[in-house]
């Protein structure tokens, strides 16, 4: 069984909405993503798992270009108020504690691989920048700190990001290379 195929079917045991496999040409980079971080986000300077404290854009930009394949997947969720904080928090920790479902199951198989995420909201205050991360095995580093474009890149692989209505719909990227295969 290949990766992608070992991917694909530990996906489909859980529910998430919809995925694409891609390689590393299709991802849509900006350093002008952690602009938008800094203005737009509240974790901007106060996280680990993002700008600037994850560490420099063109290291992680590298990072994705070291592998040569990704998948991206989605869960959705209805909530009875998507613009309530709260239950954003309640869906994201769902969305992350799948992550983590997949993630040990694809590292009982391989380990080369690298997750992206919502980014970490572990803690309800980060001891960023003062102590070390609390949890450094659950957090994951978002697909903006690594300068990903994710909008677009989802609007140019036909992805969908609105059900419209009260839904939440969150992201994950599974990098990880094909060449190599393993027996199962």
């Amino acid at each position: 069984m290949s990766r992608k195929e070992f991917i694909e079917q530990t996906l489909l045991g859980h529910p998430i909405c919809e995925y694409y496999f891609g390689t590393r040409e299709e991802l849509i980079f900006s350093e002008k993503v952690w602009a938008i971080c800094e203005r737009d986000c509240d974790r901007y300077g106060h996280c680990w798992t993002c700008p600037p404290y994850c560490g420099t854009i063109e290291e992680k930009i590298e990072k994705c270009l070291e592998y040569e394949n990704f998948c991206v997947y989605s869960t959705v969720t209805e909530t009875p108020n998507a613009w309530e904080r709260d239950a954003n928090l309640k869906v994201k920790r769902q969305h992350d504690d799948l992550t983590l479902a997949i993630r040990d199951e694809l590292a009982g198989e391989f380990q080369d691989f690298y997750i992206l995420s919502t980014g970490c909201t572990e803690c309800k205050v980060c001891t960023c920048p003062d102590a070390p991360c609390r949890f450094p095995e659950k957090r994951f580093f978002s697909m903006e700190s690594h300068g990903i474009l994710l909008m677009e890149m989802l609007d140019k692989i036909g992805l969908c990001y609105n059900y419209g209505g009260d839904t939440v719909v969150y992201f994950s990227m599974i990098f990880f290379h094909e060449a190599d295969l393993f027996s199962r």
